[in-house]
């Protein structure tokens, strides 16, 4: 097994519903509104209160610079992964951001820049900047060092202006609309995003395919006037047209940032009564304080109706939330502790137990169908359910097929690549004289049928010390 550095173009590609978001700036003149609705597997999760004047230094993740910094703006933000992680808020100044899922994500790990993880950088932006502008031309200043997440994100001011923040191919990328241009973002890039603004030929109308939620979001905008007075209610409206509403991944909480006002609405899905906070009535200078995100009781939320917020809650939180990704409590009370701490350190639980893939196919044919997962047991194997961020089909050009997997525990895994040639999803070795489609495992063991693949003669134990992938082709015929 060799590192390489490798080039990757995706014409298009299809993940399962594993992960998804919708999110859209709708703006004119007078308004600027932030919406979006997170979709997930887990609904726990509270609203916090950060405050300004605290000295943070980012959760230790590998041998680099960690960032520093003094919080110079107070924030409201959703969490799920304790404080100093969010997964979106606003600050005082009414800079709003939120994040999404987007699995073509890839961050430049080798980079010698000061680190923060991928929700880190959200409060980061938060605690820093007043304006889209600031962010943006401080983007280059840090690296992202991801704990788990392949995310973009979007971000507004009271300017109206807004823009999308990806990281592609090792680069931080910006996407940005001037006032009263409205913007929204699901899943996929905003490059492959464009390609169901105006169609949706060949998707499913199904509010779990990313296209045909950012298809409906795009319908929005186009038939908007550009004079329309927004409220709360019309822009839950528009959230609740993007709504998974039912199995067990669906829409757990659905949020309105008032941008001019600096005030947030939302409710989740089993606290349906809406909630709301105003910025402009919190005192940001004392008390560390946080609220359920699920309840009902407390509708108008300010800083008196906050409870106080201790490491003890704070881990809870870090540990229940992460275990769901698949973290050990260990690593996620070792998250907890440094969030209360924010001191710089030389080591970590996640960096010694967690690595990050990353998997490279080569692909000598043109615009060939390529399937690949990666699975960490038996069970998962046979249902070919894979590891977060372990999944890839879609049609790849002449090139190589680039699996990026982040937050992975040291341990055996295993792998199953092939060119789809039939495109069912299923790999055909062929019979007798017949040429099979060619496939690719983490063995060395030939196959004369998919029957004969079990997890352990498709699997190898990984690490950070073997963690850059090339595999090789194999062909039955």
């Amino acid at each position: 097994m060799k590192n390489c550095i490798l080039t990757l173009l995706i014409i298009a590609i299809a993940v399962g519903k594993t992960h998804a978001c919708s999110a859209i700036v709708l703006k004119n003149n007078q308004q600027v509104f932030l919406a979006k609705n997170f979709d997930w597997t887990f609904r726990q999760g509270v609203i916090l209160k950060n405050l300004r004047g605290v000295n943070k230094t980012a959760y230790f993740t590998h041998q680099g610079s960690q960032a520093s910094w003094i919080s110079k703006y107070g924030s409201i933000t959703f969490n799920q992964n304790g404080k100093e992680m969010p997964y979106g808020g606003m600050n005082e100044k009414g800079l709003a951001i939120e994040m999404l899922w987007l699995d073509l994500t890839k961050y430049n790990l080798k980079d010698q820049k000061m680190y923060v993880n991928e929700l880190e950088w959200i409060q980061y932006q938060l605690d820093n900047f007043a304006t889209v502008e600031e962010v943006i031309g401080h983007l280059n200043e840090l690296k992202i060092y991801p704990i788990k997440g392949k995310i973009h994100y979007i971000l507004t001011d009271p300017s109206g202006r807004s823009v999308i923040i990806e990281y592609l191919n090792g680069k931080a990328m910006s996407y940005p609309k001037e006032t009263q241009i409205c913007q929204a973002i699901t899943n996929n890039s905003v490059y492959h995003s464009a390609t169901y603004k105006d169609q949706i030929k060949g998707l499913r109308k199904n509010n779990a395919v990313s296209g045909y939620r950012y298809h409906l979001l795009e319908k929005v905008i186009a038939e908007t006037d550009e004079n329309r007075q927004w409220t709360e209610a019309g822009v839950f409206e528009v959230l609740k047209k993007v709504t998974i509403p039912k199995g067990d991944f669906k829409t757990m909480w659905s949020i309105v940032y008032n941008i001019h006002q600096k005030s947030i609405s939302f409710y989740s899905d089993s606290h349906k009564e809406i909630k709301s906070v105003n910025l402009n009535e919190m005192d940001f200078d004392h008390n560390l304080s946080y609220l359920e995100i699920n309840q009902n009781e407390i509708k108008i939320i300010v800083s008196e109706t906050l409870k106080q917020y201790d490491q003890k809650i704070n881990a809870f939180y870090v540990s229940t939330s992460l275990e769901h990704l698949g973290f050990d409590k260990e690593t996620g009370l070792d998250i907890s502790q440094h969030q209360f701490d924010l001191s710089t350190k030389t080591s970590s639980l996640f960096e010694d137990h967690y690595f990050h893939f990353e998997i490279s196919v080569p692909m000598d044919e043109e615009r060939q169908t390529g399937f690949l997962a990666v699975m960490d047991n038996e069970k998962n194997f046979k249902k070919r359910q894979a590891v977060t961020g372990g999944y890839l089909y879609g049609n790849i050009a002449k090139g190589s097929f680039v699996a990026h997997i982040y937050g992975l525990k040291n341990g055996r895994y295993a792998m199953l690549a092939f060119i789809d040639q039939n495109q069912n999803r299923k790999l055909d070795l062929g019979k007798k004289e017949k040429t099979g489609e060619k496939y690719a495992t983490f063995s060395d063991q030939q196959f004369n049928s998919e029957d004969e693949m079990t997890f352990w003669n498709t699997s190898a134990e990984f690490s950070n010390i073997n963690a850059d992938v090339t595999v090789v082709w194999k062909q039955r015929g």
